[in-house]
């Protein structure tokens, strides 16, 4: 009977080893396709090396998209977590008339396509620029506005559960003791928010970081960000090089959630 026991309990197990390398697979292979040593994809590899990732340092294009990215995407986040926070507040510490579609309204980028999305930013941006003759688009502040609007539902969800996870008494008490409620929400609703904040920051500009589609209507001709400058590069060869830089981003978005679990335990906001 334990041996039954035991198989059934590893049977159970084969469809979860299944799923999770189906899913790991893909990032296997892109890992492993950038350490090869020519530039014709063949399987079994001719030889290994590392010449791709130091090329990538010297390839303009790409340094240059990564830049741009780094920077759309660390505004974005600053906006969309200050946003967040304050739409946060609102929808959960006050009642009012049309809390639940404010709330709808803030949550509406996950329901869209992000390429509809895209297509109506634009859209709206065109015809604003018509109408009051100041250029928005291309813009690089169009940008940041547009990657704002897909990243606000990640700070909203993440900080509603943060204040919704902490008892009103205690900023209660804090403000019977003497501290406004700006005192009271700064000393003690900010810090045990920080888990939620940190994990907002981190989820918002990685989704900023990577998107793609948003990103396709709005940019200026000659300032591609990496989605984009990875879309080109592909069009025209398929290497080594296209591998290593994806698996830069794997690297540093890996990084960037190990840092913040280490310290904050991300797996407890949601």
């Amino acid at each position: 009977m334990m041996q039954q026991s035991k198989w059934l309990t590893f049977l159970k197990w084969i469809p979860i080893f299944l799923i999770f390398g189906f899913i790991v697979l893909p990032v296997f292979m892109v890992v492993w396709i950038s350490f090869f040593s020519t530039s014709l994809i063949t399987f079994p590899p001719k030889g290994y090396s590392f010449k791709w990732f130091v090329e990538l340092l010297h390839h303009q294009e790409f340094m240059s998209s990564f830049l741009l990215s780094l920077k759309v995407s660390f505004f974005a986040m600053i906006i969309s977590l200050v946003l967040g926070l304050l739409g946060s507040i609102a929808l959960i510490r006050y009642d009012f008339k049309g809390r639940k579609i404010l709330e709808l309204l803030f949550l509406s980028p996950l329901i869209v396509p992000t390429i509809i999305t895209g297509i109506g930013i634009y859209i709206f941006l065109f015809n604003a620029e018509r109408l009051i003759g100041i250029d928005m688009v291309p813009n690089l502040w169009a940008l940041v506005t547009a990657h704002v609007i897909i990243c606000i539902p990640w700070t909203v969800r993440l900080i509603s559960a943060g204040l919704l996870s902490i008892n009103p008494s205690l900023e209660e008490a804090a403000i019977d003791l003497g501290s406004t409620r700006t005192q009271a929400f700064v000393k003690i609703v900010l810090p045990n928010l920080r888990p939620s904040i940190i994990a907002a920051a981190i989820l918002s500009f990685i989704h900023s970081f990577n998107n793609l589609e948003i990103s396709l209507m709005l940019v200026r001709p000659g300032e591609l960000t990496l989605p984009i400058e990875i879309l080109n590069y592909v069009f025209w060869k398929v290497d080594p090089l296209i591998a290593a830089v994806s698996t830069v981003q794997i690297i540093l978005i890996g990084i960037l959630m190990w840092i913040a679990n280490k310290f904050i335990s991300i797996g407890k906001v949601f």
